[in-house]
């Protein structure tokens, strides 16, 4: 056979493969509404409404904390009152002191220990939990900044900037 017709015979053969194949490629198939609906999102915010502001291990209130001399063993205080926003199926979330929001020099740094205590109506909220039923609320928050000891002369003349110090209500997973 020469080349010609070995190529009109392939072609041929191509043709009715695609020609073929165009007719079956039907498929039944159908589809039903399942009644669903619109999804929004809940929410989950805090909005400060009143500021004790700062006191020291003897409760003293401290006039501008950027001047405050800090020794081992110092607790400082920060007091302050937040509104709640919480809604959402099945939401929780904790309230704590955002240690990424301290600045300052390593070895003071290091040597701080926070610890956050949430009330609402005078009730200690559990881990700081917060849930929908808490949406509305205001909560009392009080974070204790603890000096704690270092050893030998470390962070001394040191400093940590509070400045951008906050409280962080995030959801748990």
């Amino acid at each position: 056979m020469n080349k010609q017709t070995k190529g009109a015979i392939a072609a041929g053969a191509a043709a009715l493969l695609l020609a073929g194949g165009a007719g079956t490629m039907a498929a039944w198939n159908d589809s039903a509404s399942v009644g669903g609906g619109s999804v929004q999102s809940g929410t989950l915010s805090l909005d400060q409404v009143n500021e004790t502001g700062w006191t020291d291990s003897k409760g003293a209130p401290i006039a501008d904390i950027s001047q405050f001399l800090a020794v081992p063993g110092d607790v400082l205080t920060y007091s302050a009152s937040f509104e709640i926003g919480a809604t959402g199926n099945n939401l929780s979330a904790t309230l704590t002191a955002d240690e990424s929001t301290i600045d300052g020099d390593a070895a003071l740094a290091d040597a701080l220990g926070l610890a956050t205590t949430a009330t609402i109506n005078d009730v200690e909220l559990a881990d700081g939990t917060i849930t929908t039923e808490n949406n509305g609320n205001v909560v009392d928050v009080e974070v204790k900044v603890t000096f704690n000891d270092v050893e030998g002369n470390a962070a001394q003349g040191e400093s940590v900037d509070l400045t951008n110090f906050s409280v962080e209500l995030k959801q748990n997973a």
